[in-house]
């Protein structure tokens, strides 16, 4: 459990269940790794959304660089990038 990336994840600007999902991957990741492996069920159910709904918000999370998956076979490991430096368009 991380506090420090919850509270990173905190300031980041995202629409509500956007937002619910990444303090919820922050909140069960190790600090060290930014990893965890929560199932989508379980994430349903900590956000109170349905499974579409949270696959909908990984999904976007995904597109916007805030969450990596990371497949181990059928295990889906999710790594948060809340805090990161990460390049810009306009940046070598």
């Amino acid at each position: 459990m991380s506090h420090h990336l919850t509270n990173q994840a905190w300031d980041i600007e995202l629409r509500g269940m956007q937002k619910l999902v990444l303090l919820c991957l922050s909140h069960l990741s190790v600090q060290t790794t930014r990893e965890c492996s929560p199932s989508i069920a379980r994430l349903a159910y900590l956000c109170g959304l349905s499974t579409s709904g949270v696959r909908q918000q990984l999904a976007t999370l995904v597109g916007l660089g805030l969450v990596e998956e990371l497949r181990d076979g059928r295990l889906v490991h999710y790594r948060v990038n809340v805090g990161v430096a990460r390049a810009t368009d306009g940046e070598a």
